[in-house]
């Protein structure tokens, strides 16, 4: 049933590592299924979503079954774009998000026939784990930080990252960085400062994702040497956390390609295609 997805993504999806756990009872997250009861229950279109913050929902799992008719299809999406509104208004959503990758054409088709606009696109790259590259500025210090306050005060105000209006996941805009993310991370070692001489030079917070083995190096700020030291950094918990991958993001795919040529990457970079829809 789920293989039958696998064209959509190019021949590999992630929803065969987490059917288990999406379908599991749960109150914090809701899941659609779209079913032909007259062809032995053969899955048509699925759909999940959870509750980001408040009022704002992420929508994830979006399928339909390439191997079933475009009519369909077409009556099984418009079924779940009517069912997930219905829903997720009921429990306060005044937006719901949804993201893909820019080259993955059937999965923006849908997003569009269940209502969603571009919002945001969000350069990224991957890449295989590699060695640790050799620090440049013996003087810099990188520390999980004591306490998140000034690691806020500097991503909030005083980084080089430039304004982007409609920044999508909130946990990755400095603009409105809260200090529970800030928090969480640090509880994970997620979260470091670089010091030089006593002074605040750069600092990070990454994102684990443990059923992919990837850690995504989300926001890094800094000098160049600081993000070197934090690069490095970022290795050393590739390794730790088992990892078999790691990615960067950045608002400025010129501003990511050059962060891959200074820590010896390949040039690589794609975009996250960031969509919403309001109430």
């Amino acid at each position: 049933m789920l293989t039958s997805f696998k064209p959509m993504f190019q021949g590999w999806d992630y929803l065969p590592l987490v059917i288990d756990d999406w379908l599991e009872d749960s109150s914090e997250v809701l899941t659609w299924l779209a079913i032909d009861e007259s062809d032995n229950n053969k899955l048509i279109a699925m759909a999940q979503a959870y509750e980001i913050e408040p009022g704002d929902w992420y929508l994830r799992g979006l399928r339909s079954n390439p191997l079933s008719n475009s009519f369909q299809n077409g009556i099984a999406v418009i079924s779940l774009s009517k069912r997930i509104k219905r829903e997720v208004i009921a429990r306060g959503a005044i937006q719901v998000r949804y993201g893909t990758l820019d080259y993955y054409n059937e999965s923006l088709r849908l997003g569009s026939i269940l209502g969603f606009r571009e919002h945001f696109r969000l350069a990224h790259g991957n890449y295989a784990v590699k060695p640790m590259i050799k620090e440049i500025d013996k003087q810099l210090e990188v520390t999980v930080p004591d306490n998140p306050d000034p690691i806020h005060v500097y991503l909030s105000q005083g980084s080089s990252l430039q304004p982007v209006e409609n920044y999508f996941f909130t946990w990755w805009d400095t603009r409105k960085m809260k200090i529970s993310y800030l928090a969480d991370a640090k509880s994970e070692n997620l979260l470091f400062q670089v010091k030089k001489d006593g002074g605040l030079t750069g600092a990070a917070m990454f994102w684990h994702v443990p059923w992919q083995k990837f850690l995504v190096l989300s926001v890094m700020e800094g000098s160049d040497d600081a993000l070197i030291v934090l690069f490095n950094k970022a290795m050393e918990r590739v390794h730790e956390l088992e990892c078999t991958s790691f990615g960067i993001t950045h608002p400025s795919m010129a501003e990511m390609h050059r962060r891959e040529e200074l820590f010896g990457l390949p040039i690589y970079g794609c975009f996250t295609i960031q969509l919403i829809r309001k109430k």
